[in-house]
């Protein structure tokens, strides 16, 4: 009688048993089609074209990183314009020094003054390269056309702004439509590529150049301390 109760209750917990595995499979079919239905709606999300303002605040983004690409360059200038005030205060003592000032032989001096030239004419150059870098650039290219196509130019673009009276550049803010904003933006941030690419381009001759200068004085270190040699062996004898 026992076995009996034992097998009924076995029978009985089976179809909970594939009752329970049955509504685990439903449930797990239930997440993965709401995990596909997420994946597309997040596809669609991504591939989908920005609205107005989504295009608006994309441009703004896309202008604020190029004024810090500027502020970045403008900031690289600058050490490096410490770097080589470094360099010319260290030629500057050691040319200063006695052992260098007094070189017996005319042939030395005339190296060494050939040598220092060599050195002002690379620092001279490479210090019109940091200017170049520095320099504020005009929003509109030297020579080129003015930007008909884009109408909203009037609202942004500086020179545009300036040949207004104040009421005309009031109405035309007030009249100002999304896609005037975008053709606006779009014009700015591709003049402030153009002023990115000269400063870097303007900052890679500027680093090129110290380290030219660096080796310049490396050269000149080498210079006076085989002068300080002879200096003290001639003193010896």
């Amino acid at each position: 009688m026992r076995v009996l109760e034992d097998r009924s209750a076995a029978l009985a917990f089976r179809p909970r048993q594939e009752g329970a595995a049955v509504e685990a499979g439903r449930e797990e079919d239930d997440l993965a089609r709401r995990q596909q239905r997420k994946d597309a709606k997040l596809l669609l999300e991504a591939s989908r074209p920005l609205d107005p303002w989504e295009r608006y605040r994309a441009l703004v983004d896309a202008f604020e990183q190029g004024i810090d690409l500027a502020e970045m360059a403008d900031r690289k200038v600058r050490f490096a314009l410490l770097v080589m005030a470094s360099l010319n205060v260290a030629v500057f003592a050691l040319t200063t020094r006695s052992e260098l000032l007094g070189l017996g032989p005319l042939g030395l001096r005339g190296w060494l003054g050939a040598y220092l030239l060599v050195y002002a004419v690379v620092a001279v150059y490479f210090f019109i390269q940091a200017v170049d870098a520095l320099r504020p650039r005009a929003a509109t290219p030297p020579g080129a056309a003015r930007p008909v196509s884009f109408e909203a130019s009037r609202l942004r673009h500086l020179e545009r702004v300036l040949s207004q009276d104040l009421a005309s550049y009031a109405q035309a803010w007030r009249d100002v439509r999304f896609d005037q904003l975008h053709n606006e933006l779009a014009l700015q941030n591709h003049r402030l590529a153009e002023i990115n690419e000269e400063k870097y381009a303007a900052l890679g001759r500027l680093y090129g150049g110290l380290r030219v200068l660096a080796l310049l004085l490396a050269g000149l270190v080498v210079f006076a301390s085989g002068a300080a040699v002879l200096a003290s062996i001639a003193g010896s004898r």
